[in-house]
């Protein structure tokens, strides 16, 4: 009986391992299995025939996981959750504060302000000037004259008598003196704190961002094409804004305040703190992943500064309210990226110039490194402003502004959360209005 047993346990385990075995050659991907439900884990060292039914079919063994039977990754592909593999235009976080700083950089700018007529003493000259009158005797005179004579007895008169006078000869010579006067003429110079550092494209950016900043722009011979006989003169500013971000990073609000010293000509040289100036901005488009946005602003400025001046009809400057409209944009391509501004300034007194400007500027980033501790990036730029004043354009007008067409080229260094920006910008339309601009700007992103 027992060896009966054996047979019968014998026989039913080789009908097993017959049934297995014809159910192991079921094509890949044919569909579930017709009897036998999958076991619960595959076989340790799996063959393309015994491949699970999600792999799809001829892929070879060594592409998949021994243990799991699921695709293997590719060893090729990068990691995105490894550090330094996050392309940094694609990062994007709350209040849009990262995903600008990942995209582009600010505009430099370079716009030293409007002109004004004014009349100023350029030297001390010494002119003759008549004191007084001397008087002196230089000669005399005959003078003859008849007397009648003396009435006689008879009652005639007697005969006439000759008398001769010497009469001096007076000569009034004129006392001259030398009196020193000063040498007066009308030049063109922009006045310290008016129209100065109250452009958006003054460190600005399209797009809505955390930042403070301060700045530092130099001009060179400002106004000297158009003073040929004194010269222009020299126009430094420092600059503080702040810039932050509402409504989830699709808008912001900021203030500007500059600090203007002008150089020369002769008795012009003055500094003072100019206009203070707000801005508001809304990204009517704002791509978090791509970095492209679309946006509108306003910005106004207010007549805070100090300083004043007389034209040359002895009327005062105005002193005006600056009303700023503008739109801008900025797209990306890669490492590359795009941006451009168009601004009118429109003031509140109708005796300042009304200004149109149009910029456009493009970066690279020719070095990018987001994990490194110091240095993360490198952007190259280049800009073109161009300014074109709608009223008071002529150089007669007591207050105007020529046409501007101003190169500007340079360099951002990225450091974390600081950036360096330094450019250098150059009028390339006549008569220039300045020489040559060195700017730099030290930006905090936050």
């Amino acid at each position: 009986m027992r060896r009966v047993m054996a047979y019968v346990f014998v026989g039913v385990t080789a009908a097993a391992q017959v049934g297995r075995a014809d159910d192991s050659i079921v094509p890949v991907g044919t569909g579930p299995r017709p009897s036998a439900a999958p076991p619960c884990c595959p076989p340790l060292t799996p063959y393309p025939s015994q491949l699970p039914p999600w792999v799809a079919p001829g892929t070879p063994p060594s592409a998949t996981d021994p243990m799991t039977g699921m695709p293997r990754p590719d060893p090729a592909a990068p990691n995105p959750a490894a550090p330094g593999q996050r392309d940094p235009f694609a990062q994007a976080t709350e209040a849009g504060g990262q995903a600008a700083r990942t995209f582009n950089e600010n505009f430099a700018g370079d716009f030293p302000g409007i002109f004004f007529n004014r009349t100023v003493v350029t030297g001390f000259t010494t002119v003759p000037t008549v004191l007084g009158v001397s008087q002196q005797v230089v000669g005399f005179t005959q003078q003859v004259t008849t007397v009648p004579g003396p009435i006689g007895a008879t009652g005639q008169p007697g005969a006439p008598t000759t008398v001769i006078t010497n009469v001096p000869v007076v000569v009034n010579t004129p006392v001259v003196g030398q009196t020193r006067v000063p040498v007066q003429q009308v030049v063109r110079i922009p006045l310290a704190g008016r129209y100065n550092g109250v452009s958006v494209v003054e460190n600005g950016n399209p797009r809505p961002i955390d930042q403070a900043y301060v700045g530092y722009n130099f001009y060179s011979n400002v106004g000297a094409a158009l003073n040929p006989a004194t010269g222009g003169s020299d126009l430094q500013r420092q600059t503080a804004g702040f810039e932050k971000t509402v409504l989830g990073g699709d808008a912001s609000v900021g203030i500007r305040l500059p600090y203007v010293q002008q150089y020369g000509p002769v008795g012009l040289g003055s500094q003072q703190v100019g206009d203070l100036t707000v801005l508001f901005k809304y990204a009517m488009w704002n791509n978090r992943t791509t970095g492209d946005a679309v946006t509108a602003g306003f910005a106004v400025t207010a007549p805070t500064g100090g300083g004043t001046a007389i034209l040359p009809d002895g009327s005062r400057a105005p002193h005006s309210w600056l009303f700023q409209p503008w739109g801008g944009f900025v797209t990306t391509f890669d490492r590359a990226y795009v941006q451009g501004i168009t601004n009118l300034i429109a003031p509140s007194d109708g005796r300042d110039p009304t200004v149109l400007g149009n910029s456009l500027g493009v970066g690279y980033w020719l070095y990018r490194a987001p994990t490194d501790r110091l240095l993360t990036g490198i952007t190259p730029i280049a800009e073109v402003h161009v300014w074109t004043p709608l009223t008071h354009r002529s150089p007669t007008d007591a207050v105007f502004l020529q046409d501007q067409v101003n190169v500007t080229s340079g360099a951002h260094f990225r450091f974390n959360r600081a950036v360096l920006s330094t450019a250098v910008a150059v009028p390339v339309a006549g008569p220039r209005a300045w020489s040559v601009e060195g700017i730099a700007y030290l930006s905090y992103w936050f």
